[in-house]
């Protein structure tokens, strides 16, 4: 009796195992990129897809898009995550970063943000994931020179800030005038004179009456992603600064 049971769990396990082997994700890269795209809102919940397309499942001998997949199964999102790895878990109320084949970002917030970003195995978190507005935009800059700023800087009451990682960097805009601006915090990111960047920007939520110029931007928006690009002229992505 003893020997049955044994081969039963044994049985039992291998074939958990090869459930979990059976998963499948197709999906192709986009490189013209820059934001989370909206796959589908379901039970209070965003569901975002970041610089993947024609993503197709296929699990327990069943294939389908990604977005008929979630729409069909109400544990569609639980069983992608089985098949993951958790990496990281966030400071921020919970949220946690699976890692795989693909990476999932499962929003966890103080402010009870509960979204969804599927992206590729190298997705990284962005600042504007996991906020009920995460709407940014997109300005392109070409850099015409750039040095390190070590000198001491002020907020608007008159408060000493420090900051980290600091650059004077005169950028210009296509049919625009060359500024000069000061970027803080500069970590993951490296800007070369002469090259031209696609700036994505998150304006601060206490912030007003936002003038559309190069130094107010900088001055008053969050850096969430920088990328160079070769586009020149009109091709350019020179996006409103708010949502139309």
């Amino acid at each position: 009796m003893k020997r049955v049971i044994v081969g039963l769990l044994i049985i039992a396990i291998v074939t958990g195992c090869s459930s979990k082997n059976n998963f499948n994700i197709e999906y192709e890269n986009q490189d013209e990129c820059n934001k989370p795209k909206l796959l589908l809102s379901k039970d209070g919940r965003n569901i975002y897809t970041y610089c993947i397309e024609n993503i197709t499942i296929e699990m327990k001998d069943r294939k389908a898009e990604l977005k008929s997949y979630i729409e069909d199964n109400s544990n569609a999102i639980n069983e992608i995550i089985d098949t993951l790895k958790l990496e990281d878990t966030l400071k921020d109320g919970g949220t946690q970063i699976y890692k795989g084949d693909i990476t999932l970002i499962k929003c966890n917030t103080l402010d009870g943000n509960k979204d969804i970003y599927i992206g590729n195995d190298n997705m990284k978190f962005k600042q504007n994931f996991c906020k009920d507005n995460n709407y940014t935009f997109i300005r392109t800059y070409t850099v015409k020179d750039i040095s390190k700023y070590a000198e001491q800087q002020y907020d608007e009451d008159g408060n000493r800030v420090s900051y980290g990682n600091s650059f004077k960097v005169e950028l210009n805009e296509f049919q625009g005038e060359t500024k000069t601006v000061i970027i803080n915090n500069l970590w993951d990111i490296t800007l070369e004179k002469n090259k031209t960047y696609e700036f994505e920007f998150m304006i601060n939520e206490d912030v007003t009456n936002v003038k559309d110029e190069i130094e107010d931007i900088f001055k008053n928006s969050t850096i969430v992603g920088v990328k160079e690009t070769t586009k020149t002229g009109l091709e350019q992505i020179q996006e409103p600064m708010v949502k139309q």
